[in-house]
């Protein structure tokens, strides 16, 4: 059964090619492109999802202004050739895709390939990378097949100037959208505990300072005492009931007296 399906496509792309060379040898000018194959895009595209996404690489109307039609035939015939490997070797959708693929590759025979490559190099450039639904696409599949009826054989097209920056497809396009949106709330996310961050870290280093600062006071006032401070005071007018009350502080006065005398003796014996 395989055998016999390839058999049968091979035979329909033979027939189709000889068909196209034909009737551009006999009329010298290519009849419409559209057959009863052609009425099967409808039902291909009922065939797959609505929100099926066909990649495809394209040119527009208004950048390839003439050669539009020519520019999009082998990228087409590329994006057409993707999909078909998508279904199975006995699935419909694939043999009816490969029709289509027939079809474009006897309209590029009926044009100068060499001339052909050299436009697309030029439009090089321009080619724009989508992904379209089933709908657009196929709708481009049509309207590319129609407009190749009355396209001139010989063409020849100047290309516009390369835009400086590359132009934003539809799906990049709804991914600048989202990226856009998403931003702000990254730099929330970012500033907001960066901030909180900082704050502690200069709470933190003033308390420091401000600890530092009693600590280095109170050590002052403890190792030189003013003179005036009623301790002082007390201390000098009440040292000898002090001294009585308290066994330590008269302990420390023997000591300190010890070595006060003993200073002395060294200063007079000097």
């Amino acid at each position: 059964m395989f055998h016999m399906k390839e058999a049968k496509i091979g035979g329909s792309a033979c027939v189709l090619v000889l068909l196209f060379s034909g009737l551009v040898t006999c009329s010298g000018v290519f009849g419409s492109p559209l057959t009863d194959d052609v009425a099967t895009l409808d039902m291909l595209r009922e065939n797959l999802p609505k929100d099926y996404k066909i990649p495809v690489r394209y040119i527009s109307k208004e950048v390839g202004g003439a050669c539009w039609i020519h520019l999009n035939l082998y990228p087409l015939e590329i994006s057409l050739k993707a999909l078909a490997l998508k279904f199975g070797n006995l699935s419909s959708n694939r043999e009816n895709i490969t029709i289509f693929i027939t079809m474009l590759q006897g309209l590029r025979f009926t044009v100068d390939n060499e001339e052909l490559e050299a436009t697309m190099q030029a439009f090089k450039c321009h080619y724009r990378s989508v992904r379209w639904f089933t709908r657009r696409y196929f709708g481009h599949v049509k309207e590319v097949l129609v407009a190749f009826a009355s396209a001139p054989r010989q063409f020849h097209c100047t290309p516009p100037p390369c835009p400086t920056v590359p132009p934003i497809t539809t799906g990049q396009d709804s991914q600048k959208h989202v990226i856009d949106r998403a931003v702000p709330g990254l730099l929330a996310l970012l500033i907001i505990p960066c901030g909180a961050t900082l704050a502690l870290i200069l709470r933190t280093v003033f308390c420091r300072k401000v600890c530092c600062a009693r600590r280095r006071h109170e050590t002052d006032t403890c190792t030189f005492p003013r003179a005036d401070s009623p301790e002082t005071q007390n201390d000098t007018e009440d040292g000898s009931g002090a001294a009585h009350n308290d066994p330590e502080a008269s302990s420390l006065n023997k000591q300190c007296r010890a070595q006060q005398d003993t200073l002395g003796s060294e200063d007079t014996a000097v």
